[in-house]
């Protein structure tokens, strides 16, 4: 295998870890104890629930863009080499 063959499998390793952690934070109980400590601070809980969720979609987001646009890179790149 080469060194660009080994980039690609570590960057869809890397894209289904941030999709694994994705899943167990949103099957995990740490947000809602989160949110719950927050609550004796001074802006209340909304902040934390907030920023939570956009750690945790923006995993997602990210772990599903770097497939697709590996795997279009990757198609793109297959059909030049073919014609």
């Amino acid at each position: 295998m080469n060194k660009r063959n080994l980039k690609i499998i570590k960057i869809y390793i890397i894209s289904l870890f941030c999709i694994v952690l994705y899943f167990l934070l949103e099957n995990s109980s740490i947000i809602t104890e989160l949110v719950q400590k927050s609550e004796k601070g001074r802006y209340g809980s909304f902040l934390t629930f907030f920023l939570t969720g956009l750690f945790k979609y923006g995993l997602l987001v990210i772990g599903i863009s770097i497939i697709l646009i590996m795997s279009f890179m990757l198609i793109r790149e297959r059909k030049k080499t073919l014609e």
